[in-house]
């Protein structure tokens, strides 16, 4: 039995004649005839009975009938349910992202964007630094990842999203938030709280690098995965830590306050990041798109217009003709 007795099946039933179904079936009733007791042979049952001029459906054709409806109606749904997924119209896509990365807002941005130009597929986020999220993509078990770092790798590319400046976040009652001016050399003597090296291996290395530039060892005390606990533990005064200055605006602290280093000069970008070989996939041109359409960075960006033929030439006309000093 192949779906095309189905679809022969129903149609005659619905027309109630071969006549008829032959007309919206572009076959000819001599072979649709033979492809019905063919069908009925191998269901070994009756499906037709003679009616007037006419025919019309058994017992068993009606029962048959409402089945091979239903069959008819999955098997459309799966092909398109497949076209959809292909065409990037459904399905789920899964974004890595750093775990930070949420209260910056381009994320949360980028996901309300793409939501609005293919509302049926659906997003999965899950938590990883940006090494693993490199892995997953070439793995193919994320789509999309957002974090700390761009790769280094020809088979991913990347675009930044944000670029913010890292300062101290400390508590008001703190002795450095009464300060105008805050140096490195001010932190030697304070405990330092600082996210986990294994997810920001970058970050650690260009404070401590920084600060040993200045002649400071900075006393970092523990490595706090936890952003809220980071946070707690700072509000108390119990430490000082680095964060970006969005950040800080993002998640604001009543208890504590951001302040600039004026001699620290690093800057924290976020980037998204894809398989390369993967540009031209629905999903991921979607999400390439909208992450253009939220980046702060890419908005401010200078459009560049390429000239033309014409231009060209008379550009080069000038340059030819004119005095040279």
């Amino acid at each position: 039995m192949e779906l095309r007795h189905l679809r022969y099946f129903v149609t005659i039933a619905e027309e109630q004649s071969f006549r008829r179904a032959t007309t919206r079936l572009h076959i000819s009733q001599s072979p649709l005839s033979r492809q019905m007791k063919d069908l009925e042979e191998e269901m070994g049952v009756e499906l037709f009975e003679p009616a007037g001029r006419g025919i019309k459906l058994t017992a068993a054709g009606r029962a048959f009938a409402e089945r091979a409806r239903g069959i008819l109606a999955s098997v459309e749904a799966a092909v398109d349910e497949a076209k959809g997924i292909a065409e990037g119209r459904l399905g789920t896509a899964v974004i890595g992202f750093e775990t930070g990365a949420t209260f910056m807002g381009a994320l949360s941005s980028l996901v309300a964007v793409f939501r609005r130009r293919i509302p049926r597929v659906g997003l999965q986020l899950v938590p990883m630094s940006s090494v693993e999220q490199w892995t997953a993509l070439q793995q193919g078990t994320i789509a999309f990842g957002y974090g700390a770092y761009a790769p280094s790798d020809d088979a991913l590319s990347y675009l930044e999203m944000t670029r913010d400046r890292l300062g101290l976040l400390v508590s008001r009652e703190h002795r450095l938030s009464r300060l105008e001016k805050i140096r490195l050399r001010d932190l030697e003597r304070e405990r330092v709280l600082l996210q986990p090296r294994q997810l920001y291996p970058r970050l650690h290395a260009d404070i401590i690098t920084a600060a040993r530039g200045k002649g400071i060892t900075l006393h970092v005390t523990a490595e706090v995965a936890d952003l809220e606990a980071l946070l707690a533990l700072v509000v108390v005064g119990d430490a000082v830590t680095f964060l970006a200055e969005k950040f800080s605006e993002a998640v604001p602290q009543p208890s504590s306050v951001w302040r600039p280093v004026e001699d620290l000069h690093i800057n924290l970008s976020e980037f998204v990041t894809w398989r390369t070989a993967d540009a031209d996939a629905p999903v991921v041109r979607a999400l390439i798109e909208s992450a253009r359409e939220v980046s702060p960075i890419l908005q401010r960006a200078p459009s560049r217009k390429r000239s033309s033929p014409a231009t060209k030439r008379r550009r080069r006309r000038r340059s030819k003709t004119s005095p040279r000093s």
